[in-house]
């Protein structure tokens, strides 16, 4: 049961998704738009890059081991 469930939320939210996929687009470009230049703004990108980076890769291992 508990299968069936999470498999029709996967679904249904995989639907909302596909059928806003130019919002969903539109979205995530404006949000990195106003990230990059949040960050060309601030006076030391290289430690905001670095710190970006330890937690892309403490996600990424945790997903992968």
């Amino acid at each position: 049961m508990t299968t069936i469930l999470a498999f029709a939320i996967l679904c249904a939210s995989t639907l909302l998704v596909l059928g806003n996929l130019r919002m969903v687009a539109h979205d995530t470009r404006v949000a990195l738009v106003e990230a990059v230049g949040r960050l060309r703004r601030s006076g030391n990108p290289g430690a905001k890059l670095s710190f970006a980076a330890l937690w892309v890769m403490i996600f990424a291992l945790s997903f992968l081991l």
